[in-house]
């Protein structure tokens, strides 16, 4: 019976039972404007009941929709309890123990040390002691958004090279909750995030949080991460209309309302709550690594220990026992604290860049039950913090990068090209975009300009919102050997997710040859106007109006024409000719495009906001997956000799298109000329547009129906940008 009125007291709103206390309210007003937060929600759990909550400002700063009980916010690290949980549920289920072998359930894991993935147990994915330094691998995390899968992390963790002795020390990963995520699905025979949602949500009525691929548009009232301007607080980072399943998702990437958050607590502040054993429950909250007492925790809570649990990290505050942890991510904070002899807990979330905002104001909220005598201010601890931030032990080790000049080719020498780390990938240092830059492959907004700054080269990347300058130094290869490239932080004392310390890169091949004709107008080119040669041909050209995945007319298209190189050109008019004699047409989509177009693509696809076109010609798909797979940075229409274009049954009156299967720029398999999928008529169809071109020398592209190149195509390295008109 006491079960089953926790189990229904879980489903009654939070806000329902809330209390006002005035002393809270002012907490968090002081706190909210002290520290400029564009959001903020706040929930008290006392004597085991919800007593308090509390939220401030937008979602979006502002748009005018307000936070509030229900608003969606990223729990950032929080969500490794969450983790630990559903390993947890998988003990007391018998299906899980914390000591087995990580390669029971992982066969592939490997570590850097054989001996260390032989004896890596369950548990030691969980309490940051594996020997890895601080956030090792993180970069296959952040910044957002990036191409790294769970795969990849679990290929990678063999390269990251260890710092210290197994089990040595403590320092905080993300890498192994991934592994963690992974275990628990093998052993739970189901996804990792089915097994949150069934092993939490669903049994706590935790109905809003969300884990894995989810729409944003359709669950709503969520909350976008800020960066602070002198104008302001900014949104950064802007979900788009799909939630991706992110690879972190297990370390940091679940998102939860205030009111589910403190069903969560209000479950581990109640012993008899029946979701978790009581042997788990003292697994999962035993001390399992020591953590140093710093000196804050002295000297304001009188704190004498310090620990890592299962997902938890444990202390004390003024003699009383606390169980928290905290979140970051870029623009989201959160902290959540329990103090289970008091059966009192605190929430905090905020959406903007709120590190001292959640120290501030969870010591004024704890001190409430472990010091109420005390009665100290939001003033009192904010302005401890500026002090210590102030003092003289702190000053900046921060290397003086501001006398630079643009690095060239000359200073580099032969040492442009495309690099590889075991478990980053490539990342190209070369020229681009009028300077040297180094890009990633597998993080695209990792994009820097190279500068030189007193003989060594300073990458200054371009989204600087979570990113930290960064030296690059290479050492050039001798017999043999490959030259290497070494990054290391301008600023020694930056976040440790940053982690490009732990690359180690390797040339692997010259810089892709790209460069553009220096014609300005087509009388400097060989491209022609196709209607010159094939005056009925049909144009439907979709970038020079709004008719087109990018949804707006695309840069550099000035008029509705098809220009190609001449031999194309004239090829392409045979292949209209062939086809009307026996009762078909050709319509043109696309041909000759400019680079500034291209260009307009990739930029369009790193918009993740941007998604208004998704239903038409991306459906199935996350927007970030688009550029590489479906958009490329160079194309070859803007050599001049590509096409993109359909068939038209013709009756003598007038002409109609065929049934494709797909409509043109659909980035889906389904659009892949051979795909399984389509219906007889379809394959016919794409059959006979096949043959057509074919028979006077296009080539068509396998994984788009509706693309062919010419067989005459202009040198690889050139490319044109100008402007049809």
């Amino acid at each position: 019976m006491k079960r089953l009125l926790f189990l229904l007291a879980l489903l009654v709103p939070a806000a329902q039972a809330a209390v006002p206390k005035a002393e809270f309210d002012d907490a968090v007003q002081q706190t909210f404007e002290r520290y400029g937060l564009p959001g903020l929600a706040v929930g008290v759990i006392e004597d085991g009941k919800v007593a308090y909550v509390k939220t401030l400002g937008e979602l979006e700063a502002g748009k005018g929709e307000p936070v509030d009980a229900d608003t969606l916010f990223k729990i950032a690290s929080n969500s490794k309890a969450m983790t630990t949980g559903v390993l947890a549920r998988l003990v007391d289920q018998g299906k899980l123990k914390w000591d087995d072998p990580v390669t029971k359930y992982l066969p592939q894991f490997r570590m850097h040390d054989p001996w260390v993935t032989r004896n890596m147990q369950v548990r030691d994915l969980l309490i940051h002691n594996s020997g890895l330094g601080a956030g090792a691998g993180d970069l296959m995390f952040w910044p957002e958004p990036n191409k790294f899968t769970r795969a990849d992390i679990l290929n990678g963790l063999q390269y990251l090279k260890p710092r210290y002795s197994f089990r040595s020390r403590y320092a905080y990963d993300n890498t192994l909750y991934v592994i963690a995520g992974e275990v628990a699905a093998a052993a739970g025979g189901k996804p990792y995030e089915r097994l949150v949602r069934e092993e939490i949500f669903e049994k706590l009525g935790m109905d809003r949080c969300q884990v894995g691929e989810w729409n944003t548009a359709k669950v709503g009232n969520v909350a976008q991460p800020h960066a602070r301007t002198r104008e302001g607080n900014r949104p950064v980072r802007v979900d788009g209309e799909i939630a991706p399943n992110q690879t972190m998702m297990a370390a940091g990437g679940i998102r939860c309302s205030l009111n589910d958050m403190l069903k969560w607590m209000s479950m581990w502040l109640d012993p008899e709550s029946g979701w978790l054993s009581a042997e788990q429950r003292r697994a999962v909250w035993s001390a399992q690594m020591p953590m140093p007492v710093s000196r804050r925790m002295r000297e304001w809570d009188k704190s004498h220990f310090s620990a890592y649990g299962y997902g938890w990290r444990l202390s004390d505050v003024d003699g009383v026992w606390k169980v928290a942890h905290t979140g970051t991510l870029m623009g989201m904070y959160s902290s959540l604290i329990l103090l289970p002899d008091k059966r009192a807990g605190i929430m905090i979330m905020t959406n903007g860049l709120g590190e001292d905002a959640r120290t501030v104001l969870g010591e004024v909220l704890t001190k409430h039950f472990t010091a109420p005598r005390e009665k100290p201010t939001v003033a009192h601890y904010a302005d401890a913090l500026e002090k210590e931030s102030g003092g003289p032990a702190a000053p900046s080790r921060a290397a003086d990068t501001s006398n630079r000049t643009d690095a060239t080719a000359a200073d580099l020498g032969g040492l442009l090209g495309v690099y590889r780390d075991p478990w980053f990938g490539e990342a190209s240092v070369c020229e681009a975009n009028g300077r040297i830059e180094f890009k990633s492959e597998k993080s695209p907004t990792l994009v820097g300009k190279l500068s030189r700054v007193g003989g060594r080269n300073l990458i200054a990347w371009d989204d600087d919102s979570d990113s930290y300058e960064t030296w690059a130094d290479f050492t050039p290869g001798q017999g043999g050997a490959p030259a290497r490239l070494a990054l290391s932080l301008a600023d020694p004392d930056a976040d440790f997710s940053f982690d490009v310390h732990d690359l180690d890169f390797a040339r692997v091949r010259d810089c892709p040859r790209t460069r553009l004709s220096p014609a300005t107008e087509f009388a400097q080119t060989d491209l022609v106007d196709i209607a010159t040669l094939a005056p009925g041909i049909v144009h439907d050209i979709r970038y020079y109006g709004e008719d087109n995945f990018v949804g707006t007319r695309v840069r550099g298209y000035e008029a509705p024409k098809c220009y190609l190189l001449r031999p194309a050109a004239k090829a392409l008019a045979a292949v209209e000719r062939d086809l009307r004699k026996r009762g078909y047409a050709l319509r043109l989509f696309d041909c000759y495009r400019p680079q500034r177009a291209v260009d307009h693509f990739v930029e369009w696809s790193k918009d993740l906001a941007d998604t208004k076109t998704k239903a038409k010609h991306y459906p199935a798909l996350d927007k970030r997956v688009l550029l590489g797979d479906y958009i490329a940075a160079v194309s070859g229409h803007s050599k001049g000799a590509t096409v993109d274009l359909t068939l038209m049954k013709c009756d003598g009156v007038a002409c109609a298109p065929l049934d494709m299967g797909t409509d043109f720029d659909f980035f889906d398999p389904l659009a892949n000329t051979d795909d399984p999928r389509i219906t007889a008529e379809q394959k016919a169809n794409r059959k006979l547009l096949l043959d057509a071109m074919a028979g006077r020398g296009f080539a068509n592209y396998p994984m788009e129906w509706w693309h062919y190149t010419f067989k005459m195509q202009p040198p690889a390295e050139l490319l044109f940008d100008v402007p049809v008109k």
